[in-house]
């Protein structure tokens, strides 16, 4: 049966206009990790990615750590694995509460940051949850959840190989979790709160043929590699 990694991408730009971007910690953060899993022989068969940016730019970094050339190594562009867009859930919060408007820029930028922005942001999150409101995203949270597991079953055709890494983010991470732990797809938000930039949450896998990839989750947000002397490389978001 063969072993998915999932790698939470590498500390982006939260609360700032151009979120999918690495900053230089986040940068270091997968060429470090890569730098581990060579340290550790740990094989990869294939990479796969989402198609957002910052999956593109920690992938690269990882690979650069892990030391494998791009050409070398077979590479999966899926974008089912990418992140639900965050903005688009607080800026439909902000439109469906006239009192919140004041807290957003006109491009639907948050005008607060810190401690503010993530408690606004879960917020944003629980009306997303609430089916009642579907009409106002353009990706509704039950197509979110259906997305991730399309993810899964298109991975399906991967599991010839016996190690799979996929570099996705939190969302699509901590969902998977959940499912696997068969826990109500809402606690999404709890698992997420935790995990950190460049973790791994491994799960073994076999095929079903006609409900999909059955996984088991063997480890959640692995991240000893931000300990100890590296614990400068630990972020949360």
């Amino acid at each position: 049966m063969p072993l998915v990694s999932l790698v939470r991408h590498g500390q982006a730009s939260f609360g700032a206009a151009d979120y999918d971007q690495l900053s230089d910690l986040g940068y270091q953060q997968l060429e470090h990790l890569g730098a581990q899993l060579r340290e550790r022989d740990e094989h990869v068969d294939v990479f796969v990615r989402g198609t957002l940016r910052r999956h593109a730019q920690s992938l690269d970094a990882l690979m650069t750590g892990y030391g494998t050339s791009g050409g070398a190594t077979d590479v999966v562009v899926d974008a089912a694995w990418n992140e639900f867009d965050h903005r688009a859930v607080m800026r439909a919060l902000g439109k469906a509460q006239p009192e919140l408007r004041s807290l957003f820029a006109t491009d639907g930028t948050p005008l607060i940051d810190g401690d503010s922005v993530l408690a606004l942001f879960m917020q944003s999150v629980e009306r997303w949850q609430n089916d009642e409101h579907d009409a106002d995203y353009e990706e509704s949270w039950s197509a979110f959840v259906a997305r991730v597991e399309r993810a899964w079953s298109q991975l399906q055709a991967r599991f010839d190989a016996s190690r799979i890494l996929v570099l996705t983010s939190g969302g699509p991470i901590s969902l998977s979790a959940s499912a696997s732990l068969g826990l109500p797809s809402e606690h999404m938000m709890k698992i997420n709160a935790q995990l950190v930039n460049s973790g791994i949450s491994r799960f073994l896998c076999r095929s079903q043929r006609n409900t999909g990839p059955h996984r088991k989750l063997l480890s959640l947000n692995e991240h000893s590699h931000v300990s100890g002397r590296h614990q400068h490389l630990l972020t949360y978001r």
